[in-house]
Order: structure tokens, then C-alpha cells, then sequence
């Protein structure tokens, strides 16, 4: 027994993190010298591609969340409410650079890989050049936040450090971004998964050694940047290891093809990210640092939820960018259905549990109100993977110029609603305008999808997920005096109301059957 605190906790403490970073280096180039054929024995089955694609990277990203867990439990005890909300707007700013430096770049070279492998070498150069050129340009705009933005905000200097480390770290992030981008054309999703694993434990290794030094906020933001630099020499050993050649060039007319091409997804991925954590910006601005700090321990575990459906639509979207008319909409409505009752499922889980999560992750400092928030926060989770497919799906037809006004329409909603609703009521308000912020995105997309796909069968999509879903909270509330007994109760009622009302047809199941494990080892076999 050891007390980190004391002379031989610290001792054993830093050992352990040590050892974590070495194995985090050895596992990062480990994977991108061998880890490149592992996926190929799965052979050339959509069925069987689609679930290496998603199954892989889900696997080793879950490993790779539960080390943010982890190190989000440490940093939320070491820094305080105060400290967590230091870092939230460090953070959330370099999700704004990073997002308009990448100028919808990923999905339109992953598109276009997909189509023309080929091509993945000279992509991957003259994107990353272009993001270079982005974040040049974006120089002075960082200079006048951390100037003038600073007293508007109230921002802390160890606030505007990390900022700065942070958007120097987007530098090495840019080519690793554009190879990725070619691996998920190339449908090899699992390398740059599994090489985030070993990333996250050197960033988790390095970031815990600065905060045990003293180094606060500024340390955590310097370790990503040692992280993001091993990720990037791991990154070019693997895509060399597939035999692409990187092409260094940007001409003039390269660039404004880029431009024509790629704005209308950078405006997309903006007005997300602005819908989507905007609220940061007016809780610190309205309610201060502080508040800041509940309302982001709120958001830690909302923040791990994109994981299975990020990599389920990056390992479909290569397929969808291939079929067009019935096989298109069909697709489409399977995967919406999937993604929609395990965001249900989700709901149900946070609902009753989550003081249990807040106290594990953060501690009693941020009890109950980080609680209560995420149990407004969580509802926002089905109409949030049923939108991300089916954006993807507009794109994959070449029709992402469509789906513009709807992000200009919620993201509208969300800075009027915001700055409306956060002087009166809080972070509380700011969680409860995220769900609605959903409502109005997708009820705008749907529009779109009617238009380009064809009518969807939205009762079974939504509707019919959400009935289970209410019917398994009133099972569970029959048994509430029980606790150890809601949840799963919860889970027996869901899983039956979905049976019931027809949410799962036989002739879906057949369609997944070849994702199956067993399935697919017999295939592999024969």
C-alpha cells in the first residue's frame, strides 16, 4: 500500500507512468510497421469489411476512452472545479482551430480515395499543405482572442498557455489527419485506431508526470503536443507501409479546387462544432470558470458517446459513396435504425446512473450538480447519431452544399438560445439547448435526406425506438425502491418493447446475420 503523496507513492507513481509511456512508444511503431495486413485476412465480403472496419477500431478505441476515463479521473481530482474549467476553454478553442483548419478536408479526401486509390499519395500531401495555409492564416485571429478575448472572457494565463501549445500542436495533427483521411478511403480504419490507444497512453503517461510536477494546465497541453508528434511518425510509417508515396505540392489551382470543393463541408463541420460546444464560451463568459468546471465534468462522458457510431459511418461510408437509389435508402435506414435504439439504450442507462458516473469520474466536489447535468445533457444522444449518419449519407451523394442551411439553422438557434437562456438559469440552460438544438438539425436534414434519398420509414427509424424506451423507464420505475434492480429491468423491458413494436424485422436480421462472428470465421475458413 502506497499513498501518492508520499516520497514512495511519488516513486511508484512515476515508475508506472514510465512504463506506460515505453509501452506506448513500442505499441505505436509496433502497429504501424506490422499492424497494415492484419485486416486483409477478413477478405473481400462488404458484410464481413464493414464489420472489421467498425468492429477493429470500435475494440481499440474503447480501450483507448477508457485511458481518457481514467486520466479524466485523475486530472478532475488534481486540478479541481476550478482547473477542469481552465483546460475546458483551452481545449474547446483548439476544436474551433482544428475544426476550420481542417476545411472539411478528411471527408472529402477519404470520398475521394475511396473512389480513386490512387490518388492517396497526392492528397495527402496537398491537404496537409492547405492546412498549413489555414492555420497561418488563422495566426492572427489566435493573437487578438489571447489579447482582447481575454478580458472579454476572463480567461486565466494558464488558460491562454495551454491555448498556445495547443494550436502548436495542430501543426504535426495536420498530416496525421490527411493520412487518416486515406486509410478510411482505403477502408483500413484499424491502424490509425489502434495507434491512437498507444498515442492516448503517452499523452496519459506525460500528462499525469506534468501534473505531478506542478505544472497544472500548461503541462497537460504540452504533453499532447509530444503525444501528437509520436502519433505523426507512426502515422508515415504506416501509410508508407501500405505503399503510398507522399507528393509535397500545392499549386494555386489546386488550392481553389480545394476551396470549391471542400467549403461547403468546412462550414458544416464549423457550425457543428459551434452548435455543439458554443455554450463553453457563454457559461465562462456569464457564469465564470467555475461553473465552467461542473458544466464540462458534465460533458466528459457525453463527450465518449460519437465513439461507435463515428467508426460505424466511417466504415459504411466507403459503401454508401458506391450505391445509389433503393440500396442507398435501405442502407441508410438500417444503419439509422442501429444507431438510433442504442442511443435509447444510452439514455436509459445515464438516466439511472448518473450520479454513480459523476462521483467515479470526478469525485463528491462536483456532486450533484455535474450530475444533474448530464442527466439533461444525455438526451441529446439519439437524435445526435441519427444526424451523423445521415449526414454522411447527403455527402456520400455529392450533395453536401444541401445540408448547409440546416447547420446554419441550428446553430442560429443555439447562440440565440445560449445567450438567452444561460444569464437566467445557467449551465442547466446551456445543457438543455444542446437537446433542442438536435431537434431543429434534424428536422431540417430530414428535408434533405426526403429529397435526395427518398421517403425514410421513420416510425420504425425513431419513433419505434423512443415507445421502447419509455416503456422501459415505466417498468423500471415499478421497481425504483429496488435500486440494484432498475437497470436491469430497464434493459429486459427495452429490449422486449423493441421486439413488440417491430422496431427489428426478420428480414434486418438476415441482413445482419453476416456480421456475426461466427459467420464470419466459417467464411474466413472456407
Amino acid at each position: 500500500m502506497f499513498v501518492l503523496g508520499t516520497p514512495v507513492g511519488q516513486d511508484w507513481f512515476a515508475l508506472v507512468l514510465a512504463l506506460l509511456f515505453a509501452a506506448g512508444i513500442v505499441g505505436l511503431f509496433g502497429t504501424a510497421f506490422l499492424g497494415t495486413a492484419v485486416i486483409d485476412r477478413f477478405g473481400t465480403n462488404q458484410a464481413r469489411r464493414i464489420l472489421a472496419n467498425s468492429m477493429t477500431p470500435i475494440v481499440a478505441q474503447l480501450v483507448n476512452r477508457f485511458v481518457d476515463l481514467v486520466f479524466a479521473a485523475f486530472t478532475l481530482r488534481m486540478l479541481g472545479v476550478e482547473g477542469n474549467g481552465q483546460y475546458a476553454i483551452a481545449t474547446v478553442t483548439w476544436l474551433y482551430l482544428k475544426t476550420v483548419s481542417d476545411f472539411g478536408l478528411s471527408i472529402l479526401a477519404a470520398r475521394e480515395v475511396a473512389r480513386q486509390p490512387e490518388s492517396a499519395g497526392r492528397l495527402i500531401g496537398t491537404t496537409t499543405l492547405f492546412r498549413f495555409a489555414i492555420l497561418l492564416a488563422l495566426a492572427p485571429i489566435v493573437a487578438l482572442l489571447l489579447t482582447v478575448g481575454a478580458r472579454v472572457l476572463g480567461l486565466s494565463t494558464a488558460s491562454i498557455v495551454a491555448i498556445l501549445l495547443l494550436t502548436v500542436s495542430l501543426l504535426p495533427a495536420s498530416y496525421v489527419e490527411a493520412i487518416n483521411s486515406a486509410f478510411t478511403g482505403f477502408e483500413r480504419l484499424h491502424v490509425p485506431a489502434i495507434l491512437t490507444v498507444f498515442t492516448n497512453l503517452i499523452r496519459f503517461s506525460i500528462g499525469l508526470l506534468a501534473l505531478e510536477a506542478g505544472l497544472g494546465v500548461p503541462g497537460i497541453a504540452a504533453a499532447a503536443i509530444l503525444a501528437t508528434c509520436c502519433n505523426t511518425l507512426a502515422m508515415h510509417v504506416a501509410i508508407g507501409r501500405h505503399g503510398v508515396r507522399i507528393q509535397w505540392s500545392l499549386s494555386r489551382d489546386e488550392a481553389r479546387q480545394l476551396v470549391r470543393a471542400a467549403w461547403p463541408l468546412l462550414l458544416n463541420g464549423l457550425l457543428i462544432t459551434v452548435f455543439f460546444r458554443i455554450d463553453t464560451f457563454v457559461v465562462q463568459a456569464f457564469e465564470g470558470t467555475r461553473a465552467l468546471g461542473i458544466y464540462d465534468a458534465a460533458y466528459k462522458l457525453p463527450n465518449l458517446l460519437p465513439l461507435i457510431p463515428s467508426y460505424f459511418v466511417l466504415a459504411v461510408f466507403p459503401v454508401l459513396s458506391r450505391q445509389t437509389g433503393a440500396d442507398l435508402r435501405r442502407s441508410f435506414e438500417l444503419g439509422a435504425k442501429f444507431l438510433t435504439m442504442l442511443g435509447w439504450g444510452i439514455v436509459l442507462v445515464v438516466l439511472f446512473a448518473a450520479p454513480l458516473l459523476i462521483r467515479i469520474l470526478g469525485g463528491s466536489a462536483f456532486l450533484p450538480d455535474a450530475a444533474q447535468a448530464l442527466r439533461l445533457l444525455i438526451w441529446f444522444a439519439p437524435l445526435h447519431y441519427l444526424n451523423g449518419i445521415t449526414q454522411y449519407a447527403i455527402i456520400a451523394v455529392d450533395r453536401q452544399r444541401d445540408i448547409a442551411p440546416a447547420y446554419l439553422a441550428a446553430t442560429l438557434f443555439n447562440i440565440t438560445a445560449n445567450l438567452a437562456g444561460v444569464p437566467l438559469f445557467g449551465y442547466r440552460a446551456a445543457a438543455v439547448v444542446t437537446v433542442l438544438t438536435e431537434i431543429v438539425l434534424f428536422l431540417m436534414l430530414r428535408r434533405s435526406v426526403a429529397r435526395h434519398l427518398g421517403e425514410i420509414e421513420w416510425s420504425s427509424v425513431l419513433w419505434r425506438p423512443f415507445f421502447a424506451f419509455a416503456l422501459a423507464c415505466a417498468a423500471a420505475a415499478l421497481v425504483q425502491r429496488v435500486s440494484w434492480l432498475l437497470l436491469p429491468v430497464a434493459f429486459a423491458g427495452y429490449a422486449v418493447a423493441l421486439l413488440a413494436l417491430g422496431a427489428v424485422r426478420r428480414e434486418e436480421l438476415r441482413l445482419l446475420r453476416p456480421l456475426l462472428p461466427g459467420n464470419v470465421l466459417s467464411r474466413s475458413r472456407a
